[in-house]
């Protein structure tokens, strides 16, 4: 349920007490961000030169590291393996703030033709993540230059491996998050949104993206005998055609969920029927109970389909990250912050949520927090949708999230009590 009109005023209200104080501080955020874009761009490039996988980011995490040092950050490096964390305590006291970058790039040859495109073959950052690290360093570069004036204690969470492998929960279970953490934000690039616009939505705003390998076993043999078989592709496509009548006829239409297909491989040549046939998919849920509720629908199925042609199968279903759940009252201070900062048209509420998945969702189970979307698209060149070889974002977007950030940790440390 959102907060009343009521409480979101209190809430501004309760920002506002600071009065002048808080607006120089936003005046501050705004000049020295000015004078350290071109800094984050270029620390975006060098970032985007050198991409490394997920739990590989050795050269990344020594880079981020040694940027946080110099700022005279307390810094802890090997969490989760490449994870980094940066602490900045300042002179006041208040609460623990954490926000959040992922350094992870993914195994894809990079097809843009810019001149900082990734000098390693087949490896790119083509979700952001270059432009995450940029926006936290710079984010980091602020606030320690504003220390005297910060209440409590940031925490710059760099995060390895978040495309798939998971670094989030391993941070965790090491202690990120300890001593207690007040509140945990995210900021994602997001193509599609014009350039500078942060996109919120309040509840579930990413689905949970779960992963399942099935295996159809038939009987081999030759092409000109099919009768003497069990056509392992013949059922395989049986399969995939009753799997989608998961989501077409058994789930309410009003309940988000999709099961796609990503991989099928069998087969050895023309005139063999083949008597295994291997395939991948992903399932994407919001609703906790759905996503426990879809493993055994889709077994039904398979179980039906399969004894029906004489087949057998092997079915391994995998829960990877849970949904993302935005806190309201947090989702109404980065709304309030947004358009302070970035203007009331820059500040995007939307309805339906994203069924892309996000392993900030294991910070928000723990710490009240929220994700943002910032849009970062200004022309067809920027307009690549993310995992794409020729995705590229319009760097101009980049100081809108440091900005963001920044407020938000000092509107925070003024709403504690909120």
């Amino acid at each position: 349920m959102h907060l009343s009109r009521l409480d979101q005023t209190c809430i501004l209200n309760r920002v506002d007490k600071g009065g002048k104080g808080v607006e120089k501080i936003h005046k501050e955020i705004t000049n020295l961000a000015e004078k350290i874009e071109d800094e984050v761009i270029s620390l975006r490039r060098e970032f985007h030169q050198n991409p490394e996988l997920g739990f590989e980011e050795v050269e990344t995490a020594k880079k981020v590291a040694d940027y946080l040092t110099r700022l005279g950050l307390d810094v802890e490096t090997g969490i989760a393996r490449t994870g980094v964390v940066g602490i900045l305590k300042g002179d006041l006291p208040g609460p623990v703030i954490a926000l959040r970058a992922d350094m992870d790039a993914l195994p894809i040859i990079e097809k843009t033709g810019v001149e900082y495109a990734s000098k390693v073959s087949g490896k790119m950052h083509a979700c952001g993540h270059d432009g995450h690290m940029a926006m936290l360093l710079g984010t980091a570069k602020i606030l320690s230059q504003l220390r005297s004036q910060l209440k409590g204690t940031v925490k710059f969470i760099f995060q390895p491996a978040e495309e798939g492998l998971g670094g989030a929960q391993p941070m965790i279970e090491e202690g990120v998050l300890d001593p207690k953490v007040d509140a945990i934000f995210g900021i994602h690039l997001w193509p599609g949104y014009q350039s500078g616009t942060i996109v919120l939505k309040y509840g579930a705003m990413m689905a949970a993206p779960d992963h399942f390998i099935l295996k159809i076993k038939g009987k081999g043999g030759h092409g000109s005998a099919p009768h003497e078989t069990v056509d392992a592709i013949a059922v395989s496509a049986q399969v995939i055609s009753a799997l989608q009548q998961i989501v077409s006829r058994q789930i309410t239409p009003t309940q988000p969920v999709v099961v796609s297909i990503g991989t099928i491989n069998g087969g050895y040549r023309d005139n063999v029927i083949a008597d295994e046939v291997k395939m991948t998919g992903t399932v994407r849920t919001l609703c906790p109970d759905l996503r426990d509720e879809i493993p055994r629908k889709m077994e039904e199925i398979i179980k039906g389909v399969t004894t029906a042609f004489g087949a057998d199968y092997e079915l391994e279903y995998k829960q990877l990250y849970p949904p993302i759940i935005n806190d309201d009252k947090m989702v109404n201070l980065v709304k309030e912050v947004g358009e302070k900062v970035l203007g009331l048209e820059k500040v995007n509420v939307i309805k339906e949520p994203v069924m892309a998945g996000e392993d900030f969702a294991y910070f928000l189970e723990k710490v009240p927090g929220t994700f943002i979307h910032l849009g970062c698209s200004s022309g067809p060149e920027t307009s690549y949708p993310l995992h794409n070889p020729k995705f590229n974002m319009d760097e101009k977007a980049l100081i809108s999230g440091v900005m963001t950030f920044c407020n938000l940790v000092f509107a925070y440390s003024f709403t504690k009590e909120v």
